[in-house]
């Protein structure tokens, strides 16, 4: 009777982990026709098998890193981010410097920042950079929103690193223009002169891009102060 419970437990226990590897096995059957299927241009289709891989396997960072692609491609943007933030939750080495994971934290923080929630901007911008610390782009976009918020010694940290790491780059003539535009804010003129001129060498698109792009700006950061002196005005 011992050694019959004992063979049954046993058999249980292979069972067990027999149906657990043919879930992972399922997992990745879905997976990789979820893959084909968004090479081909079904992305709904792929995004259908994501799901199901998601759903066989939870933990499956890969399959959600790849649902969210799928879902940024369709223009679901905060879908995409839900599952980059669960990839990265899962599997953080796997998601590290991933470009589709940056642009996407980078376009909703670009979106929040022109519906001035500056907040949830510097937010988005906060996490593109710890999932690529090296992009350039993503501190010159949280500088812009910091310099609009009024944290004007952030904004400079901030252009001051995006140069750095791009410095010859048109991203960084945007940078070099902001900061200066940064350093008028502050009374330091001969700063803010170099830092135009040097923008103006970098930038293949001439000066009057360069000043619409300070007047925007500078209208969001008037748009800005209204709003907040708004808000504290008492409520009749």
């Amino acid at each position: 009777m011992r050694r019959l419970s004992l063979f049954l437990f046993s058999l249980l226990f292979l069972l067990l982990g027999l149906t657990a590897q043919a879930q992972n096995l399922s997992a990745k059957d879905f997976l990789k026709r979820g893959q084909v299927r968004f090479s081909k241009g079904d992305v709904d289709g792929a995004i259908n098998d994501f799901t199901k891989a998601i759903e066989v396997n939870p933990q499956m960072a890969e399959a959600h890193l790849n649902r969210g692609k799928a879902r940024r491609a369709k223009g679901n943007l905060d879908g995409a981010i839900e599952d980059y933030e669960k990839a990265i939750e899962i599997d953080p080495q796997m998601t590290s410097n991933n470009r589709d994971i940056t642009q996407a934290f980078n376009n909703r923080g670009f979106i929040r920042a022109n519906q001035f929630d500056m907040d949830g901007a510097i937010s988005d911008f906060d996490k593109a950079i710890k999932v690529s610390p090296n992009d350039a782009d993503s501190y010159i976009k949280r500088a812009e929103a910091r310099l609009i918020k009024g944290d004007l010694s952030d904004a400079i940290t901030d252009f001051d690193k995006g140069i750095s790491l791009n410095p010859s780059s048109a991203s960084a003539s945007l940078a070099y223009a902001g900061r200066g535009f940064t350093y008028l804010l502050q009374g330091d003129e001969a700063a803010a002169r170099k830092d135009f001129d040097k923008s103006i060498k970098l930038n293949n698109e001439g000066r009057i891009f360069l000043e619409l792009h300070l007047k925007i700006l500078e209208t969001q950061i008037k748009e800005m102060k209204r709003r907040r002196a708004e808000e504290q005005q008492p409520v009749a």
